[in-house]
């Protein structure tokens, strides 16, 4: 993927965060304060923003500059948490013209272990890294078969919205809903929904590129 085409994915994961307003302030409402939406619309309307006059020379610093944007317009952890995934990403790969399947995984693998330490949250903590987590094993397994890289992203993908559904069976132990306790059971967690659906929207591009 080169310089252009990350500019154009970036642009296509905000419009859909964007669209997706509603559903996660809903998702959001049960367990948590109902702003989440708003918050993540309110990051990714910033990148649009910045991504129409974006003069990047090559993917990593358009990685960087969305995650830098999210860190700055969202407010509060979540800003750092969700503009880690692109901004530790990037900071693991080479400044290279094109991305290959192997910087993918640097992008979602390091993305997710610059949250954990942002965030202080681990796997079964029920957030977003239960999402981005299975996402990256199932990216690593696809890698290790030899498969493409829209075959890669696309299992990930699947294996990210898989282990958002799972949130609703966790306890919570971060954020608001940690108060809740067994309470939150049954509720997916907004966060875990709003990754997952950012790995989808990943997906979606890179089969379009392809088709």
């Amino acid at each position: 993927m080169n310089t252009a085409e990350m500019i154009k994915m970036l642009d296509a994961i905000s419009q859909m965060a964007i669209d997706s307003k509603e559903e996660l302030c809903k998702l959001d409402s049960y367990v948590g304060d109902g702003d989440h939406g708003f918050t993540v619309e309110r990051g990714f309307s910033a990148v649009k923003t910045m991504l129409e006059d974006a003069d990047f020379s090559s993917p990593r610093e358009a990685l960087e500059a969305a995650g830098d944007e999210l860190a700055d317009n969202m407010g509060g952890a979540i800003g750092l948490i969700l503009g880690g995934l692109f901004t530790g990403g990037a900071e693991a790969m080479d400044d290279k013209e094109e991305l290959d399947t192997e910087d993918f995984y640097t992008l979602l693998s390091a993305g997710l272990e610059e949250i954990k330490m942002v965030g202080g949250a681990t796997e079964g903590d029920r957030t977003l890294i239960d999402a981005l987590s299975p996402a990256c094993d199932a990216y690593k397994a696809a890698m290790d078969e030899g498969l493409t890289l829209s075959e890669c992203i696309s299992k990930a993908a699947d294996a990210a919205e898989a282990g958002s559904k799972a949130t609703a069976n966790m306890v919570a132990k971060k954020g608001r809903a940690k108060f809740l306790q067994e309470e939150s059971l049954g509720y997916v967690d907004a966060g875990s929904v709003t990754m997952s659906k950012i790995i989808r929207a990943m997906s979606d591009f890179i089969k379009e590129q392809k088709a």
